[in-house]
């Protein structure tokens, strides 16, 4: 049954949690309480509200077909978007937080403990990027058939998805942009954009029909 206020808004939700991720990476947010705590609510509406977005996407393919790959597909996306939740969580409180923790240490020990951290959040960024890739397969066989959406659409979410798990795999557990390969994340955030705005879209044309 169409849900045109579900369908469109998870698909504005899906715009505006991209453009959080940009405005997060892109701005030099001050070294002060206020600009830790802004950048923390800017970069963490980008999962939250990715969230929204993949049930809209369930929603809406499960409107016209329901399928294991559709549900899976919003699953693997939960758990992706919950694990880089707390890879940045865990990434701000580090940078916010190591010089206390350092305090005192000589540099070599202080360094070193400050590497030690970083692996903390790049075994999450590893964990997100495998969920997010498998979510993006699953995506694709969910849509291929969809209505709107359709191959044009299933196959490069799922050649994404497995490019993403293979990059990741090859260079573990180092990021692939920092070890000599491409790093393909740009190219998968406006791969999402693109389809949550299709996603508006449709969901805003169907409700208009009932």
């Amino acid at each position: 049954m169409p849900n045109r206020t579900l369908w469109v808004g998870s698909g504005i939700a899906g715009v505006v949690a991209v453009a959080c991720y940009i405005l997060a990476i892109a701005l030099p947010w001050p070294e002060t309480q206020l600009g830790t705590s802004t950048s923390l609510l800017v970069v963490s509406a980008w999962p939250i509200l990715s969230i929204v977005y993949s049930y809209g996407l369930y929603s809406f393919v499960a409107a016209e077909r329901e399928s294991t790959a559709n549900r899976l597909s919003f699953v693997f996306a939960v758990a992706a978007f919950a694990t880089v939740l707390a890879m940045i969580i865990v990434q701000l409180a580090v940078g916010a937080g190591v010089s206390e923790v350092t305090k005192g240490l000589d540099p070599p020990t202080g360094a070193a403990l400050r590497r030690g951290l970083r692996l903390i959040d790049t075994g999450l960024d590893v964990a997100w990027d495998m969920l997010i890739g498998v979510a993006l397969v699953f995506s694709g066989l969910a849509i291929r058939r969809r209505r709107g959406l359709g191959p044009g659409w299933a196959l490069p979410s799922m050649a994404l998805g497995v490019a993403l798990i293979a990059l990741n795999a090859a260079t573990f557990p180092w990021p692939p942009g920092d070890h000599g390969l491409f790093d393909i994340g740009p190219f998968i955030g406006l791969f999402v954009m693109a389809l949550a705005g299709r996603l508006g879209i449709l969901g805003n044309r169907e409700g208009s029909r009932t």
